[in-house]
């Protein structure tokens, strides 16, 4: 009888709590995978959004000095949007992001170097064509990891 009277109702209790602790424990993992995920969202928006050369983050020295940030604005970004992604970005968004803004120096590079990019000689097109198509291949391939991440690429389920 004591067993009944006692230690059900007390065992109750103790199964209650642990169920309410670990519910709790639930909840906040998952505000705290979203808070996560809409950082990272918003990142990835802004890393489609800034699409400038100073962006590159494998620059050369002399590079840096033709194309690095030119002011305490392109320095601000570049420093928020290297830290936000070293920190919500997954890898491999991290890195097509940073040979996407490689390839889009490599680009401006050449624009700057031809003496008429108007009217570039032959060998001048065909490089420009090259740079060009990378250029536009890693940027798809930004996009698309992104999408892939975000899940914007699949049909809505309602």
């Amino acid at each position: 009888m004591a067993f009944e009277t006692i230690i059900l109702p007390g065992l109750a209790i103790i199964v209650s709590a642990a169920v309410a602790i670990s519910s709790m424990r639930s909840q906040r993992h998952l505000a705290e995978d979203g808070r996560i995920w809409e950082k990272r969202a918003a990142l990835y928006v802004e890393l489609l959004e800034h699409q400038r050369p100073y962006l590159s983050a494998d620059m050369t020295p002399e590079e840096h000095l033709y194309a690095g940030p030119r002011d305490d604005e392109e320095h601000a970004l570049l420093r928020s949007l290297t830290a936000r992604s070293d920190a919500f970005a997954s890898r491999d968004v991290r890195d097509r992001w940073r040979v996407a803004m490689r390839a889009i120096l490599d680009l401006d590079t050449w624009f700057s170097s031809v003496s008429d990019p108007m009217r570039p000689a032959p060998e001048e097109s065909r490089r420009a064509t090259a740079l060009s198509q990378a250029r536009e291949a890693a940027l798809d391939k930004l996009r698309d990891q992104i999408r892939s991440e975000l899940h914007t690429d699949r049909p809505h389920r309602r």
